[in-house]
């Protein structure tokens, strides 16, 4: 199948929470496993949920504007700056109700307008108007001929047809990204993108797009391309293996580091004394 036929249909969310670790592997499985074995164990094992925050309350409500936006692109419609802003606002209230967020230094509506901000910035930007065609928008993916020790599932948010199909990822951030360093902080979800791609489509992409949404008081959009070589793909793999061993054994300990400023989980870090202890938590 070649990529300018393949359309790919949007389906159903990544199942997360509790539930068996060794069901499938996404690259969000796989990088909370490596950040900190002991927070993954929390979160995707006894499905323990952190606060929510008002910068992911942002960061969910822009995807969901992207979202609207790109599916009417996807289908021939239009949909102005202020649709944009409809979608937006509804997803933003929409996670409140489900994770309700106590507001301090910034209050609900300056949270709102800077969503709202970066979205004006993208309707008005070059990469909204890109003539490549759509091939999926917000995407489910699984596949099972991988050559990985699990089934991957993954969700993209936009596929486009560059002659093969291209992953797109949004990124919202507070700061102008280091794109070197981006790319390498990302370069196992990519890879992912790509393994899951070649599989539904028969294709052999060998580039991802990322797309940064700046948050700045004049925001800013930013598109880089990232290749994806066959290292990256064999590095993927063999990061899967690790994860299947460290779950497989239960190993579950913390991974004290840089990461741990923004974890919520201090308490139960520093009272983990063992397989034990995470018994009782699991009690």
């Amino acid at each position: 199948m070649t990529a300018s036929k393949a359309v790919i249909a949007t389906s159903d969310p990544v199942p997360e929470g509790a539930g068996s670790p060794l069901e499938y592997i996404s690259a969000s499985r796989l990088k909370s496993f490596l950040e900190c074995r002991f927070k993954f164990y929390l979160e995707r094992v006894l499905g323990m949920k952190s606060p929510a925050t008002a910068n992911l309350h942002i960061g969910r409500a822009v995807h969901a504007g992207l979202q609207a936006y790109n599916l009417a692109v996807w289908h021939g419609e239009e949909l102005d700056a202020e649709g944009v802003s409809a979608a937006y606002r509804e997803a933003y209230e929409a996670g409140e109700e489900e994770d309700p967020v106590t507001y301090d230094k910034k209050d609900r509506e300056t949270c709102l307008e800077t969503g709202e901000r970066v979205l004006q910035a993208y309707v008005a930007s070059d990469a909204s108007k890109d003539s490549r065609r759509i091939l999926g928008v917000e995407t489910w993916l699984r596949s099972d001929s991988s050559r990985t020790a699990l089934p991957i599932v993954g969700v993209i948010d936009l596929v486009r047809d560059g002659g093969q199909p291209i992953a797109v990822d949004f990124k919202t951030t507070a700061a102008t990204p280091d794109q070197r360093s981006e790319a390498w902080m990302h370069l196992l979800q990519l890879a992912a993108y790509c393994l899951l791609l070649r599989d539904a489509t028969g294709e052999d992409p060998k580039e991802c797009e990322l797309v940064y949404l700046v948050k700045l008081k004049s925001p800013k959009v930013i598109t880089q391309r990232v290749s994806i070589d066959e290292q990256a793909i064999d590095r993927f793999r063999a990061l899967v293996d690790v994860y299947v061993d460290g779950v497989t054994r239960e190993e579950f300990y913390p991974s004290p580091g840089m990461h741990c400023r923004w974890c919520p989980w201090h308490s139960e870090c520093q009272a983990f004394t063992g397989t034990n202890q995470a018994q009782r938590l699991a009690a």
